[in-house]
């Protein structure tokens, strides 16, 4: 092979700039810390890189809607501690208003009290968070609950946000599970506010609308011959008379004429002892399947344990007459003393006209607002009865409360272990990215170095050789 002096220096400078290339790829491998400077560089880890880069963008976004989900729990837990600690006090002020130290004034200085109450409560309800109302549904931009009527206008739709690769948390609380409830507008007796009237007695579309007693009432059993479907067929056979008689009260008989209706029965007790009792004729069954009852309750309310009835007629037992006595004394009672009768005062179908009753145990136990109207207006009237009722609702209504407090406190932990494990994969991710494209610093100071050592040795022997002419080959 010929090698002429062109080919010589041409092939010379070829391999200096190989060498000089390679000494700025490694200066910059140094100066940027990178190992992978471009795709050419290394395929097949360039590939990995771009994976790990947009994994950590992810982990940056998720980081940011973390921070977002916390600030929404906290300030849901903030409110519900808060509602908690006002029911603490609205039973406080049952305690007291209950107690027959207290005058009706006195009692009238505790409902100012709970209707404070009432207002910071719904201000509390309508919190908002960046402009979002946190106890709202989907309609995050209107008040929960209306100031004015006590009703809750959003919807019961949960919001969530992404907090990792697979997991999402719930950002809001609808206000439904336990404050306020939604009614349906077009409801036919009228009763769709929460703040619904003391005494309601109205005969709406021939059924009675009832003012029960909250506390307790006397439940007829069942006949034995099976449940009543028709309370204006034939109850008594040979009817009889009814001695009732309330606490110390003169005792009042009740005639009732052979053949009559269980609403006879009824409106027989209402006229004649009304002045100590009334009696009411509810389905504690279902529509489908009716059982009517005969309910009594002392007037005033809150007095039913003090009623004795004893009866006199000639019906067959576990009949008729023979299923409203009452005397717990002499043992010889079959009417029972309850708290909860279904269609009295304790109503679950929203489609029963007692439903938005003042005294429906089930409205006033479960929702907050409702308790807190039912204790102000009971001081307001000076009964104590009701009053003393209220102390229940509101355990209860605490007992929402701290589940609904258990709900955002898993979520708060759920964002906690998220946030950790986020940290963790964003490590190990970092971890990767740099094995993959960081550079060895001492690596690439000794490689550099190697290649300064060759290009100075390639510079000497090149200027030593073109130093040489051709007369010095000659000689």
């Amino acid at each position: 092979m010929k090698v002429t002096t062109g080919f010589f220096y041409k092939t010379f400078i070829n391999d200096m700039n190989t060498q000089i290339e390679a000494m700025y790829k490694a200066q910059k491998q140094l100066t940027t810390g990178k190992r992978v400077l471009s795709p050419s560089d290394d395929p097949v880890a360039i590939s990995r890189i771009v994976k790990y880069k947009t994994e950590l963008s992810a982990l940056d976004e998720y980081s940011r809607v973390i921070d977002t989900a916390k600030i929404y729990n906290s300030s849901l837990e903030t409110a519900i501690n808060d509602l908690k600690n006002m029911a603490i006090k609205a039973k406080q002020y049952a305690v007291n208003g209950s107690t027959d130290t207290l005058s009706a004034t006195d009692r009238l200085a505790l409902a100012q009290e709970v209707d404070t109450l009432i207002q910071r409560s719904i201000e509390t309800i309508n919190t908002k968070v960046s402009g979002r109302y946190i106890f709202g549904g989907y309609k995050a931009d209107t008040p929960p609950v209306n100031s004015t009527t006590g009703l809750y206008q959003s919807d019961t739709n949960l919001q969530y946000l992404d907090i990792s690769f697979f997991l999402d948390v719930a950002v809001n609380l609808p206000a439904t599970e336990f404050f306020t409830y939604q009614v349906d507008p077009t409801d036919p007796y009228g009763n769709i506010k929460v703040f619904t009237p003391y005494n309601q007695t109205v005969t709406t579309s021939g059924t009675q609308l009832h003012d029960a007693d909250p506390l307790s009432a006397l439940l007829m059993p069942q006949p034995s011959g099976g449940a009543i479907t028709d309370p204006t067929a034939g109850f008594t056979t040979n009817g009889g008379t009814l001695t009732i008689q309330l606490g110390d009260n003169e005792s009042v008989s009740v005639t009732i004429s052979s053949g009559a209706s269980l609403n006879d029965v009824r409106d027989a007790i209402n006229s004649q002892a009304g002045d100590y009792v009334k009696a009411w004729v509810v389905n504690v069954g279902t529509s489908g399947s009716p059982d009517y009852r005969l309910v009594i309750n002392s007037v005033p309310n809150g007095k039913s344990d003090k009623i004795r009835i004893q009866v006199s007629t000639t019906d067959a037992a576990n009949t008729g007459l023979n299923l409203l006595s009452y005397n717990p004394d002499s043992g010889s009672s079959t009417m029972s003393l309850e708290g909860n009768i279904n269609g009295y005062n304790y109503i679950t179908d929203p489609t029963d006209p007692n439903y938005y009753s003042f005294n429906n145990n089930y409205l006033n136990e479960n929702y907050y607002l409702r308790a807190l109207y039912f204790l102000k207006v009971a001081l307001e009237n000076n009964d104590q009865g009701r009053i003393q009722k209220a102390v229940d609702y509101f355990d209860k209504i605490a007992d929402k409360l701290y589940k609904q407090q258990s709900i955002i406190g898993a979520r708060l932990n759920k964002i906690e272990s998220i946030t950790d494990y986020n940290l963790e994969v964003k490590t190990n991710t970092n971890q990767n990215l740099s094995n993959d494209q960081d550079a060895d610093a001492l690596q690439v100071i000794s490689e550099l170095n190697q290649r300064m050592t060759v290009l100075q040795a390639m510079r000497v022997t090149l200027t030593d050789f073109f130093r040489n002419n051709l007369f010095d080959f000659l000689r």
